[in-house]
C-alpha cells in the first residue's frame, strides 16, 4: 500500500482529536466562559450540525479544486477556527469557531477518503479506507484523553492549541508528502437518487439512532463520571482511553463477526448492549457511590466503546452493500446521518442535564438505542437486485431489499 496514505491518517486523525477532546474539558470551559455544562456542550452540536448540514455542498463547490489543495487549505483552515477557539473571550466567540472549524473537518474528511482511493490499487481499496479511518479511531483512543490531560494541566485552552499544532503538523505533511491527485466529481443526484429508496432511509435511520445514543452521553462523560465516581480530569481521559480502546479493539474483530453473522444481528445485539451498559451507568449516577463506580467504569465504558464502533462499521457495511454501484454516495449519506445524530444527542443530552439531572443523560442514551432497534430491517439487496443493479449502475439499490 502507499505509505502516503497514512499522512491523511494523520489528519482524521486531528480532525477526530478536536472532535473528541472537547467532551474532557466541557466543564472547565463552561465554568471559564460564564455558562452551564449543558449550554457548553452545544458546542458538540454546533459541530456536528454545520458537518451534516453543509459538508455536501460544500464538498460540491470545491469539487474541481486539486485534493492536495484542498486537503492543505481545509488543514490550515481547521488550525485558524481551533487558534480562535483557543481565545474565545465568550461562548459566543468559541460557537463561531466551532462552525469555522466544522468546515474545516467537513473539506478534509471525505476528500481525504477520496485521495487515499485514488492513491491505491482496487484491491488495496479497503485496507486504505480503513487506515485513513483508523486515525478517528487512534483519535478517540490517544488524541482525545492526551488533549484532556493537556487542558486539564494547562487550562482548556491549551487543549485547542494542541489541535492547532496537529493541524499545522497535518497541512505540512501533506504539503511536503502527497502527490498531486486529480480533481474528483461527485454526484448530488446519486444521493438524492439513494434517499427514495426505503432500504437506504431505514439505514441512516439507524445511523442516526446509533450516534444519537451514543453522543447524548459521551459528550456530557465529564459530569456524568464526576457525579458518580468523583472523578477529575485524570480519570475522565482514563475512561477515554478505554473507551477509545474499546472501540480500536472491535474494529480489528468485527469484521470477523460479520462474515460469521447477518448485518441485523450484529446490530439488534450492538443495541441492546448499549442499552444495557446504560442502565447500569445510570444506576451507578444515581446511586453515587463512588467507589462502587471507579471500579465498574471502566470495564464498562469499554465494552461501550466496543459497542459502538461495532455498530458504525456495520452500519457502513449496511449502506455500502445496499447500493453496491453507488458506495461514495451511500457512504456519504451515512456520514451525514452520524454528524446529525452527533448534534441531536448534544442537545438531548444537554437538554436531559440542565433540566433533570447527571442521572438522566444515560437514561435518554438507552431509551434512544432501544428505540433505534425498529429500524434494523431491509439491511442487505436480495442477489437478484444485486445482478439488476450491476446491469444498471444508475439506478443502482433501487430493487427490492430482504430483510436479514
Amino acid at each position: 500500500m502507499n505509505p502516503r496514505i497514512y499522512l491523511l491518517a494523520l489528519g482524521t486523525f486531528t480532525v477526530g482529536t478536536e472532535g473528541y477532546v472537547i467532551a474532557g474539558v466541557l466543564p472547565d470551559v463552561a465554568h471559564d466562559l460564564h455558562s452551564s455544562v449543558s449550554v457548553g456542550g452545544q458546542m458538540v452540536t454546533v459541530f456536528a450540525l454545520v458537518y451534516a448540514l453543509a459538508g455536501p455542498p460544500l464538498i460540491g463547490v470545491f469539487q474541481q479544486v486539486r485534493p492536495k489543495r484542498l486537503l492543505i487549505g481545509a488543514a490550515l483552515a481547521f488550525a485558524a477556527a481551533n487558534l480562535l477557539a483557543a481565545a474565545a473571550p465568550d461562548i459566543w466567540v468559541l460557537a463561531g469557531a466551532r462552525v469555522f472549524a466544522a468546515v474545516g473537518a467537513a473539506l478534509f474528511a471525505a476528500p481525504a477518503a477520496a485521495a487515499a482511493a485514488a492513491l491505491c490499487t482496487p484491491e488495496e481499496l479497503p485496507r486504505a479506507i480503513a487506515v485513513t479511518a483508523g486515525g478517528n479511531a487512534i483519535a478517540l483512543t490517544l488524541g482525545a484523553p492526551i488533549g484532556t490531560l493537556v487542558g486539564g494541566a494547562f487550562g482548556w485552552r491549551s487543549a485547542f492549541v494542541f489541535v492547532t499544532l496537529l493541524s499545522l503538523v497535518t497541512a505540512a505533511a501533506v504539503a511536503f508528502g502527497l502527490p498531486e491527485i486529480p480533481a474528483a466529481s461527485s454526484s448530488v443526484a446519486g444521493r438524492l437518487n439513494l434517499l427514495r429508496h426505503g432500504a437506504v432511509r431505514w439505514g441512516l435511520a439507524t445511523t442516526l439512532g446509533l450516534f444519537l445514543a451514543a453522543y447524548s452521553v459521551y459528550t456530557y462523560l465529564s459530569p456524568v463520571v464526576q457525579r458518580s465516581a468523583g472523578l477529575g480530569s485524570s480519570g475522565v481521559a482514563s475512561l477515554m482511553i478505554v473507551f477509545g480502546a474499546g472501540g480500536f479493539l472491535a474494529g480489528r474483530v468485527v469484521h470477523s463477526v460479520l462474515a460469521r453473522w447477518p448485518i441485523a444481528a450484529v446490530l439488534r445485539t450492538v443495541l441492546l448492549v448499549i442499552a444495557g451498559l446504560l442502565a447500569v451507568l445510570t444506576v451507578l449516577t444515581v446511586t453515587h457511590v463512588s467507589t462502587v463506580a471507579r471500579v465498574v467504569e471502566f470495564p464498562l465504558l469499554f465494552a461501550f466503546g466496543a459497542a459502538w464502533w461495532s455498530g458504525g462499521i456495520s452500519q457502513q457495511t449496511r449502506l455500502a452493500g445496499l447500493a453496491p454501484q453507488q458506495r461514495p454516495q451511500a457512504l456519504g449519506l451515512h456520514f451525514s446521518a452520524q454528524f446529525l445524530g452527533v448534534a441531536i444527542g448534544g442537545a438531548l443530552g444537554g437538554l436531559a442535564l440542565s433540566t433533570v439531572s447527571a442521572g438522566a443523560v444515560p437514561v435518554v442514551g438507552g431509551l434512544v438505542a432501544l428505540a433505534t432497534l425498529v429500524s434494523v430491517r431491509q439491511t442487505m439487496p436480495a442477489p437478484a437486485a444485486e445482478a439488476s443493479a450491476a446491469e444498471r449502475p444508475e439506478t443502482a439499490a433501487s430493487s427490492p431489499t430482504q430483510v436479514r
